[in-house]
């Protein structure tokens, strides 16, 4: 009978290592920026496109994993490196915040030129994003769910060929916001990366924190976002991502 208990030991404890690293190499894939922004700006990708802090934006100790970016909404924002460049026609890109817009259209995570995209607060208080050349299908979409005011919500934009999807992660209670934008989505550029700010027309800054700064190169499923809210990144993808060189490119 030991015997048997021992075996049976080993092989849970197997299958769980095994699932774990599964489960990791899972959510590292098609990782193309990440940004903890625990105290420095550096991208843990390992394709070194590291974000620099501008015009007053700081260093708190008061994000939702470690260290964080906080904006005052009057000018701070951090930048990422120009060479980041990345052609595609899926993307995800992801952010934990806590804050809220200064003013309509307030940027969380912004690419703009030569096209754009932008993920942030729209005028009705939704999550929404810009793609398509700056098309008002994207921008204009009524349909995305509600961004909740100065509280830790982790946010993300799916964009596919034929849809987009919003999503929110309520830190308060573990309830996942979502809503899709059910039109076709044309390959872009995105480059010029900020966080924090959307200069295209003003101040339209954010105000609050941002943490943990992720960019793919494909299409998160709902159970995925809902991971990477409770858990974060798994530590065995830290400094262990494939490097990417020159511009990145998504068949």
């Amino acid at each position: 009978m030991k015997y048997r208990v021992s075996v049976i030991t080993v092989l849970v404890f197997t299958i769980s290592l095994w699932s774990v690293g599964a489960f990791a190499a899972g959510l590292s894939d098609g990782l193309v920026g990440y940004w903890p922004l625990d105290g420095k700006g550096k991208d843990e990708s390992g394709n070194g496109h590291d974000a620099a802090l501008e015009q007053g934006a700081k260093w708190t100790n008061d994000g939702w994993m470690g260290g964080a970016l906080a904006v005052d909404g009057a000018g701070a924002h951090a930048v990422v490196d120009s060479n980041f460049k990345l052609v595609t026609t899926a993307i995800t890109v992801v952010a934990r915040i806590n804050g809220w817009k200064t003013i309509d259209w307030s940027g969380i995570v912004v690419g703009r030129s030569p096209t754009t995209f932008w993920m942030g607060v729209a005028a009705n208080n939704t999550l929404t994003y810009v793609w398509n050349n700056n098309h008002a299908t994207t921008w204009n979409w009524q349909g995305a769910p509600k961004i909740p005011q100065d509280k830790w919500a982790l946010v993300a934009i799916a964009i596919e060929a034929d849809k987009a999807t919003s999503y929110i992660y309520h830190r308060e209670d573990g309830k996942l916001d979502s809503a899709e934008n059910k039109i076709p989505h044309i390959e872009q550029t995105v480059m010029n990366l900020k966080f924090g700010w959307d200069e295209c027309c003003g101040a339209r800054y954010f105000k609050g924190i941002i943490d943990e700064v992720m960019i793919y190169d494909r299409t998160l499923s709902a159970d995925e976002i809902k991971m990477l809210a409770a858990t974060g990144l798994p530590v065995e993808s830290q400094g262990k991502l494939a490097v990417t060189w020159g511009t990145l490119k998504r068949d």
